[in-house]
């Protein structure tokens, strides 16, 4: 070899070293990057995984499906407000000032009762002084299954639901959380932009509007076609007992030591008009009073049914579509459970089914629809 095919090896090593020594730079300020980002969301900690919020931080409560499981985890409580879009407008300061209690707020919206008791489960795995549930249980429920979802569970975070730490990589690593919510925490906080509170959060009031005009954008009456199906099967009662025994019921037997207040969620008149035409009324009318026997008798159950509040159900600016009501009437379910307005027991409610089956059966729903100005769509 000669001193020059030398000097070329001499040079392409020194070409390689150097080329390996820039790579582990390379990758050392990398991984010196996701160590201060990893580091930095595990500090501020956007969705609770780890501690509960740091004082002077302004967090933003937004997001349910990956926040929930935190605020359960980790905030200062010993009462919790659950369920469907139907409790996303509870103020949990309402609540504490009525019962004397600590709440936070963990809707789901389009949460099913599988969901919600799953929910409940891991809140019991980390604070044993839950004192009071509040929880809808809503009659658009009554036919799912037990193992129910609305969502494929593959969508879901569960990596921040369970005990394994090596999953927790999608959190502390996750590019799109760090920019997004870690980042944001800190920039809301250099802007002195509000906290969101408990009684913010998921809270979608001011976003729509009220009243008959906004139910109809909504539910269009003529266009509904009837189903016929007005009884329920064999099959069906039992597939309603399974989701609420399973599901509702088994979580207060499971713990006695905590009150849990219930309600069927109360919709508007024009779900019953809905209802009516579909030739339907019956079949859910029915489901209710099964479910109703499902949940009373339990001693640390409170039963509320608010079918029976007729001056909010007939007043369509309480509602903007057939289902969902207004934060008033939020405030106003708070009222009637501290009152022990629209309680029921195994006493009283077949007396309250037959009552409320006589007025939703003989109403005038034509006349829902003759108010100045307004006509049937």
């Amino acid at each position: 070899m000669t001193e020059q095919d030398t000097q070329i090896n001499q040079d392409k090593l020194n070409h390689n070293v150097a080329s390996i020594k820039l790579f582990l730079l390379f990758l050392l300020f990398f991984l010196l990057l996701l160590l201060i980002g990893g580091g930095l969301t595990v500090w501020v900690d956007p969705y609770f995984h780890y501690h509960k919020p740091i004082e002077g931080l302004n967090y933003n409560l937004h997001d349910e499906r990956y926040q929930n499981y935190g605020i359960l985890k980790s905030f200062d409580y010993n009462a919790i407000i659950t369920g469907t879009s139907m409790t996303e407008n509870f103020k949990p300061s309402e609540l504490d000032a009525l019962f004397g209690v600590k709440a936070v707020k963990v809707p789901f919206s389009g949460g099913s009762h599988l969901e919600i008791h799953e929910l409940l489960d891991y809140g019991y795995k980390y604070n044993d002084d839950i004192r009071m549930v509040v929880r809808s249980v809503d009659l658009l429920r009554a036919f799912d299954t037990k193992d129910h979802r609305d969502y494929d569970l593959a969508t879901y975070p569960t990596y921040l639901y369970d005990e394994n730490p090596f999953n927790d990589v999608k959190y502390v690593f996750n590019k799109d959380i760090f920019f997004q919510e870690t980042i944001g925490v800190l920039r809301r906080t250099r802007g002195n932009s509000p906290v969101t509170t408990l009684d913010d959060y998921a809270n979608w009031e001011s976003y729509y509007s009220f009243g008959p005009a906004s139910i109809q954008e909504y539910y269009s009456r003529n266009k509904v076609e009837p189903t016929g199906n007005n009884a329920i099967l064999e099959e069906e009662y039992q597939t309603i007992f399974e989701n609420i025994t399973e599901n509702v019921v088994q979580v207060a037997e499971e713990h006695p030591e905590t009150e849990f207040y219930l309600y069927i969620a109360p919709y508007s008149i024009y779900y019953f008009d809905y209802e009516d035409q579909m030739g339907q009324l019956d079949r859910y009318m029915l489901a209710e009073r099964y479910i109703l026997s499902l949940l009373v008798g339990h001693p640390n159950i409170h039963v509320f049914d608010f079918f029976g509040q007729y001056d909010v159900i007939c007043d369509a600016d309480n509602y903007r579509d057939p289902a969902h009501h207004s934060e008033r009437v939020n405030s106003m379910i708070l009222q009637w459970m501290a009152e022990g307005v629209g309680e029921l027991d195994t006493d009283t409610y077949e007396d309250f089914c037959n009552e409320i089956w006589e007025y939703y059966h003989s109403y005038d729903y034509d006349s829902l629809y003759e108010a100045d100005g307004y006509t049937i769509k």
